[in-house]
């Protein structure tokens, strides 16, 4: 069961389920499965290029480490050591330099990752500017991917190509913790970096339910108007949104926009467990592929990765919190979709 407790504000709203459904509504009303990214539009042809691809290996992975030292042997058990010796910036950069002395490679592969992921001063302060680039930021940005053209439609069809953009976090909670953040729509108005004029979920539109293809899924529609800077005024998004279980049984995310504001927006998040060497859970590792292109609008990809700095960081910030009231026990870690509540924002 999804824990709610809902995060600075005194009046709680009513929570929505999702209403049972078969995947033929689904598909009519709320997400057509075209626009789940088939990997001939954002799949690099060098693998090592997808962060999907090289933090999924590095969470996986087992180093050969010292009898003395087993934090060594994998990033899950570098991750609760770290916890332990009290989550600092100065206790990393000390436990990365006993690991480059030690075990070189290991930290070659481990430290980029460690180091924009693990002490994220900058997101833990009140005044956190998602616009500004840090290194505390708690967002791992990877290379950006040449979106390619496509004889598959709807990919077929857009006017403009541009690039996805790929980026990572690792969150402490479990799977109920971050659906709930993405999930609560009045926290979501108030987040930094965000600028709505509305935000509409769609009751009706809120659906679960489990397919033979498709598997166990849930799926939402909202309508979203965000404010531009000047001298632009605003856009218009009829946001879709599919949770679905996907290759390795991992936690699959997929949105999409026809909007006409927009010549293509499309993006997947993929959930994967982070394991201590022992199997104990650590943290959930969050890898994001997304892109879009506003009509009419002279964004770049620095604007892109601000916006999803600022998604990124929020929900971190808010799974945490989250996982931390409902007492850092984990729920659902991996294979299994969470059931589902949703915060309606306030009405104006």
């Amino acid at each position: 069961m999804l824990a709610l407790l809902l995060s600075c504000t005194t009046q709680v709203a009513e929570a929505w389920t999702p209403r049972p459904a078969e995947w033929a509504q689904v598909e009519r009303d709320v997400f057509q499965a075209a626009w789940i990214l088939p990997e001939e539009v954002w799949q690099p042809g060098d693998a090592s290029r997808s962060l999907a691809a090289s933090l999924g290996e590095l969470a996986a992975a087992r180093f050969d480490a010292p009898a003395e030292s087993a934090w060594m042997s994998s990033l899950g058990d570098f991750v609760l050591e770290h916890r332990r010796r009290g989550s600092t910036r100065s206790e990393l950069e000390r436990l990365l330099a006993e690991l480059k002395s030690t075990r070189p490679a290991t930290h070659e592969r481990l430290a980029p990752f460690a180091r924009e992921t693990l002490a994220p001063d900058a997101l833990a302060s009140r005044s956190w500017d998602p616009d500004q680039d840090r290194a505390d930021d708690g967002v791992y940005f990877g290379p950006l991917l040449r979106r390619r053209a496509s004889k598959l439609p709807p990919w077929s069809t857009h006017e403009e190509l541009g690039n996805f953009h790929q980026a990572a976090t690792l969150v402490h909670a479990d799977l109920e913790a971050w659906l709930s953040a993405l999930h609560d729509y009045q926290a979501l108005a108030r987040d930094p970096g965000t600028s709505y004029e509305r935000l509409r979920p769609q009751q009706a539109s809120f659906l679960t339910g489990e397919d033979a293809q498709h598997g166990p899924f849930a799926a939402l529609r909202l309508v979203i108007r965000s404010d531009l800077p000047f001298p632009f005024s605003h856009y218009d998004c009829d946001l879709r949104v599919l949770h679905r279980l996907g290759r390795g049984r991992h936690l699959e995310t997929f949105v999409y926009s026809s909007s006409e504001d927009f010549y293509w927006f499309a993006g997947r998040d993929l959930h994967l467990p982070v394991r201590a060497s022992d199997g104990r859970w650590v943290a959930t590792l969050l890898v994001r592929v997304a892109g879009f292109d506003l009509r009419g609008v002279p964004d770049d990809d620095q604007d892109r990765q601000s916006g999803t700095r600022a998604a990124l960081g929020n929900l971190r910030r808010r799974a945490e919190a989250e996982f931390e009231r409902a007492g850092r026990v984990p729920r659902t870690v991996d294979s299994a979709l969470p059931e589902l509540r949703l915060v309606p924002p306030r009405a104006r």
